[in-house]
């Protein structure tokens, strides 16, 4: 049962270009090197076709799942209301869930819960659902940063009024780096970003002498427009947007943003000039 349908991509479970290099006895670590940059690569051209064709996408990822369940299945349950990557796009495994609809092995209904019965499930459209045990699977609140409160100088810290440098530092909070990955790609990707930059950073704070460091907006940029911490065009799912009176706030220049692009993070953020003005070192 779904409140809202979801995008899959249906493939099999595994790389076939890595099942075909290997045929042809290529080092296994120019394989893994050639079929990370291709996942990549796919992965930037998924999320680029979202934005610039999303309609010519939807069709091809609704073609994929109607190839298990038939012409004459109601794909409604299966149609979401956004566009390609506002949300997540889930992976199936040699499309083993409509392998399993197809089969009558199991049944989807979309619709929201009224309330539990002594059987199951009411709906709200007054369908009862017979259910032996239920595992709820959605509708969870964020706990931005661990729900640890946090304090400067004795003061909490409020990370709603603060401004977030490039989705990791927040303004007026120093020695702290939030380890944030990406939406649209592998979450590790960033992680291995910013752990290089920590490093990089703290070599560069032992070398001027420095114990503190923090975000400062300079004076040029000190009227610039402020916004949610992510843009709901750009990704809406529920969970995010329900916490995002928590969450920093994002400035106008792309500095002051989390942009969720590792296509241009990973050139970026191991050229950051340590020593420019958006830093503020003691």
């Amino acid at each position: 049962m779904q409140r809202s349908p979801t995008y899959f991509i249906p493939g099999r479970n595994i790389n076939e270009l890595v099942e075909l290099l290997r045929q042809i006895d290529v080092d296994e670590n120019w394989i893994h090197e050639i079929a990370r940059k291709k996942i990549l690569f796919d992965q930037d051209q998924l999320t680029r076709r979202s934005f610039e064709e999303p309609e010519a996408l939807k069709e091809e990822l609704l073609t994929g799942v109607r190839a298990f369940l038939g012409p004459d299945y109601d794909m409604s349950h299966f149609t979401p209301r956004y566009r390609p990557w506002r949300q997540r796009i889930a992976f199936v495994p040699d499309g083993d869930l409509f392998q399993g609809i197809a089969a009558g092995k199991a049944t989807m209904v979309t619709d929201e819960i009224d309330r539990f019965t002594e059987s199951g499930v009411l709906l709200k459209s007054g369908e009862a659902l017979k259910a032996d045990v239920v595992v709820t699977a959605t509708g969870f609140n964020l706990s931005v940063l661990g729900d640890i409160p946090f304090h400067v100088d004795g003061e909490p810290v409020d990370f709603a009024n603060t401004v977030t440098y490039r989705g990791m530092m927040f303004t007026g909070v120093p020695n702290m780096v939030w380890v944030f990955g990406y939406f649209r790609a592998s979450w590790t990707l960033r992680v291995d970003l910013l752990g290089d930059f920590v490093c990089r950073l703290l070599k560069h704070m032992d070398d001027k002498g420095v114990h503190r460091v923090e975000p400062v907006i300079p004076a040029g940029d000190a009227g610039m427009a402020l916004a949610p911490w992510i843009d709901p065009e750009n990704f809406n799912p529920g969970y995010l947007l329900r916490g995002m009176h928590l969450l920093p706030k994002r400035g106008a220049k792309y500095e002051w943003q989390h942009t969720q692009d590792y296509w241009r993070e990973k050139d970026e953020i191991p050229a950051i000039d340590l020593d420019g003005e958006e830093f503020s070192y003691g």
